[in-house]
């Protein structure tokens, strides 16, 4: 065939249409800008975190050593540490329920309300009076131990939830020992530690602390101070506390610790910046694993008591303690962690 007609396919024989180079040019325009915005986001990036750094530098530079030697004692409870019972003196200072073999029967007996630690009687209609059904202090002290491990293992229990649910029974078997001393176990540790009225109660130290500081140093009488602050309504806050009107009561730190019996607090390192304390601070504590009568003789029922008398294992727990004829020793716990 002779002759030129219209190419089959584009200009100069291309498959494609004539290139447009503006639409070309307006991508690459508008790459270019999402580049230059890309570039900007991150310098923008860059420039806070620079800032956040040297804020942080800064505020570091603000904070100073407290000047003194550490570890330092900065909180102690009225209540010392290692009460310990000595029945060879049993008129020397002791807490109740650190005592153990020294209560007759007609006392224990004179308990609670409805003085349920006297013997279980019922009225036999083939023989016209009373039968004795139990007597508590005559029964083996397997069987009392058997009813105390109730208190920790029944279906509803005292120990029913948490990671220091199984506790209890623990402490009953070093409690049937009968050596006394010490126990402790570092889930009780990490129980009173992420505890929220430690929480309140480590707040409210450091802010007594902070208002007695002056010129980097700390009050030589930091100890009374604090003790007194921590007493003080509106300053101050109870010590930490596991509370039985609340899901302690089921989770066994109630019934192995509950309140506490005395403790310090040692900060090994302070440093401040105005008013403001921050350091490192250690925490030893102390509770009886034992009763007093207190705890089994509630004389008058109402909401703010709950008569622990009425239970079996409770007044198992007492008679094995303080009964002449058991004279189980209890033992003091030892809790410690640092904030």
């Amino acid at each position: 065939m002779s002759g030129k007609g219209p190419l089959p396919y584009g200009v100069n024989g291309s498959r494609y249409s004539a290139i447009d180079h503006a639409a070309i040019e307006k991508r690459e325009q508008k790459k270019l800008e999402l580049i230059q915005q890309r570039i900007q986001a991150s310098n923008n990036t860059l420039k806070r975190i620079e800032k956040s750094k040297e804020k942080e530098a800064g505020d570091q530079k603000d904070w100073r050593p407290v000047s003194g030697s550490f570890p330092r004692l900065v909180f102690e409870t009225k209540n010392k540490m290692d009460t310990f019972y000595n029945p060879d003196n049993p008129k020397s200072s002791c807490p109740e329920d650190m005592r153990y073999g020294e209560e007759s029967r007609d006392t224990i007996e004179s308990y609670g309300f409805w003085l349920p630690f006297r013997n279980k009687t019922r009225y036999s209609p083939t023989r016209g009076y009373d039968i004795l059904v139990e007597d508590q202090f005559t029964l083996p002290a397997q069987e009392h131990f058997k009813r105390m491990r109730d208190l920790g293992e029944g279906i509803i229990s005292f120990s029913m939830l948490g990671n220091a649910k199984n506790l209890f029974s623990k402490m009953v078997d070093k409690f049937e020992e009968n050596k006394g001393g010490y126990y402790m176990h570092p889930l009780l540790d990490d129980a009173m530690k992420e505890h929220k009225t430690t929480t309140i109660f480590h707040s409210a130290l450091k802010k007594c602390l902070g208002e007695n500081i002056k010129d980097g140093e700390l009050s030589q009488d930091i100890v009374n101070i604090s003790s007194s602050y921590m007493r003080t309504s509106g300053k101050g806050a109870v010590l930490p506390q596991f509370k039985t009107k609340s899901l302690d009561i089921i989770k066994g730190t109630v019934i192995t610790v509950h309140g506490i019996w005395a403790m310090k607090v040692y900060a090994d390192k302070m440093e401040y910046k105005g008013n403001q304390i921050r350091g490192v601070f250690k925490y030893e504590i102390q509770d009886h694993f034992g009763l007093d009568s207190a705890d089994v003789d509630h004389k008058h029922i109402n909401i703010n008591s709950l008569p622990f008398e009425r239970l079996e294992g409770f007044r198992s727990w007492y008679i094995l303690q303080h009964y002449k004829k058991y004279g189980y020793k209890p033992f003091i716990t030892k809790i410690g962690f640092k904030l």
